[in-house]
Order: structure tokens, then C-alpha cells, then sequence
């Protein structure tokens, strides 16, 4: 028996209200790059530590490909998303917004999943060593600084 997925609530949402979520796909739009890099290093769609403890979703015959810049959009086919289990990385699928196509976020052709069409789309994302900075302020070298004129007049 293949090892069964983590328990994790999936909640899925109709695309209008009072309306089916008995669709061919349900998808999400992700802002931050490092929840889909946490489903290809996991494996899985788990909600967030310390979050609403489920992962929500929204119930689509076609995923809308037309999102904001800066948010990433991920599908899954509706028979492989469960109620109480998460839903495995290699059932998702992250869209390019330059070609239109579609690639596995984990187990896809190629290398390892998402890794060469993450680099595709945001090349300076991955680095060899010391990772990324979340925000200026958490540099703590004494660049980032808020706050040091606000209301003064002189």
C-alpha cells in the first residue's frame, strides 16, 4: 500500500456563491513564493504553522489564468483533492503566466518539479547560499529604518 498523505482539512469553495463545487479542478492563487516551495520540499499542501489549520480552495471547470502580477495560481484536479488528507505536491500544478502552460510543482519532467520553472519565472528567487531576505527590516544592518521623520518639521 503506497504511504497515505498527512491529515490536513482541504476546503473548497464554490467560484460563486451557492454554486457547485463539483468541478473539474480547484485552484488557488498564491502571493508568497515560499508556500509553493514548502509543497515541493514536503511533498505536500499543508496549511500554514499556527494558521487556520486547512487549506482552501476554490472549485473551477477552467482556472482563471488572468491574476495580478505577483500571485502565482496553482491547480489540482478535483478527484485528487480529499476532505482530510492533504493533497499531494505531485497533484499540483503551478501555471507559467509567460507561456500558459502547466508544470508540476513536485515528481513533474525535468528537474526536480518546480525548481526549473520557478527559476523560469522569478530567477533571482533561488540562491546557493544565505537564501532571501524577507523584508528590508529584518536585515537588521541598519538600512532599514521606519519611522525617523514621521511628523517632524524643522
Amino acid at each position: 500500500m503506497a504511504d497515505e498523505a498527512p491529515k490536513s482539512k482541504n476546503k473548497v469553495y464554490p467560484l460563486m456563491p451557492g454554486g457547485s463545487i463539483d468541478k473539474a479542478y480547484v485552484q488557488r492563487y498564491i502571493r508568497d513564493m515560499a508556500e509553493i516551495e514548502d509543497m515541493e520540499k514536503r511533498g505536500y499542501a499543508l496549511p500554514k504553522e499556527g494558521g487556520k489549520d486547512a487549506k482552501y480552495w476554490t472549485a473551477v471547470d477552467e482556472p482563471n489564468t488572468k491574476y495580478p502580477e505577483g500571485t502565482r495560481l496553482v491547480r489540482v484536479a478535483r478527484g485528487n483533492v480529499l476532505p482530510d488528507r492533504a493533497v499531494r505536491a505531485e497533484h499540483v500544478e503551478l501555471h507559467d503566466p509567460v507561456t500558459g502552460k502547466w508544470g508540476a510543482v513536485r515528481g513533474g519532467r525535468g528537474e526536480s518539479g518546480a525548481g526549473s520553472l520557478l527559476r523560469e519565472m522569478n530567477p533571482q528567487k533561488l540562491y546557493k547560499k544565505g537564501g532571501r531576505v524577507k523584508s528590508a527590516s529584518s536585515r537588521a544592518d541598519g538600512i532599514a529604518q521606519r519611522g525617523k521623520t514621521r511628523g517632524k518639521m524643522r
